[in-house]
């Protein structure tokens, strides 16, 4: 018996024709040609019956998504009372510990920002939509150390460790070491693995099941997260908002 799965070629390409859009902040049709290996036609006919449908833009010779994805994502994400309670948890916890606050989900092996709380005095330069690779995100650790090692390696070797900064871990058997910290101290962190001169802090949020819902982090420049305060504020705190939105989970899904 066959259990595979059917796919529509024609919707694949469409599907990596947004995808190569999105990555390269808008583009050029000779680009798309080039990079996707597609006949010049093939792309062009999936680039008009996009912008037929409102999902592409054209300005110039540019390509790039419609406001049409913001939407979807807005109702994707809105229609759930677990990330509505999500939302809830982050905008508190931003205003209790005074720091950038965000709650991520990890999707296809990457990490999604779905929510960003923050001020002026606080902003750090993340958006809501922004994705991070697993290996260089505070979510994407807390996330990884509720995975077992095997799944792991799959995100890895689907995705690789690429390297963003010099402090990024880009060796699987260091990640893992990374990971066991993690469980241990029941958070993760994040020392200018994204980003020179920005620390992070990350928690997990469960499911009634054990399955990571999704985590929340905070971040900071690494003069105002120092090994002190993530030691005997942030990361209790953080540590203590994710069990208490693990909980309120459980109960809107009991």
């Amino acid at each position: 018996m066959n259990n595979k799965r059917k796919t529509i070629n024609a919707t694949i390409k469409s599907i990596r024709i947004i995808e190569m859009i999105k990555s390269a902040n808008g583009t050029r049709l000779p680009d798309l040609v080039q990079e996707l290996g597609y006949s010049k036609s093939t792309v062009h006919s999936h680039l008009n019956t996009l912008r037929e449908q409102g999902y592409v833009t054209k300005e110039g010779e540019i390509y790039h998504l419609s406001l049409k994805f913001f939407h979807l994502g807005q109702y994707t994400r809105d229609r759930d009372e677990r990330y509505r309670l999500a939302k809830q948890k982050t905008e508190e916890l931003a205003e209790e510990l005074n720091q950038a606050v965000d709650f991520d989900v990890e999707t296809n092996g990457r990490i999604i920002t779905l929510f960003h709380k923050a001020d002026e005095s606080t902003e750090i330069g993340f958006t809501e939509g922004d994705y991070f690779y697993v290996h260089t995100s505070a979510t994407g650790k807390a996330i990884l150390a509720e995975f077992s090692e095997r799944r792991v390696l799959e995100i890895l070797d689907q995705w690789g460790m690429k390297r963003k900064t010099e402090h990024t871990i880009t060796d699987p058997d260091e990640l893992l070491e990374d990971l066991e910290r993690t469980r241990e101290r029941g958070y993760s962190i994040v020392d200018q693995e994204w980003l020179e001169g920005l620390r992070a802090v990350g928690a997990v949020v469960n499911l009634p099941n054990g399955r990571p819902l999704g985590a929340l982090s905070t971040g900071a420049p690494t003069y105002r997260l120092t090994d002190e305060t993530i030691e005997d504020e942030i990361g209790p705190k953080l540590v203590k908002a994710a069990n208490e939105l693990t909980e309120d989970v459980s109960e809107i899904l009991q």
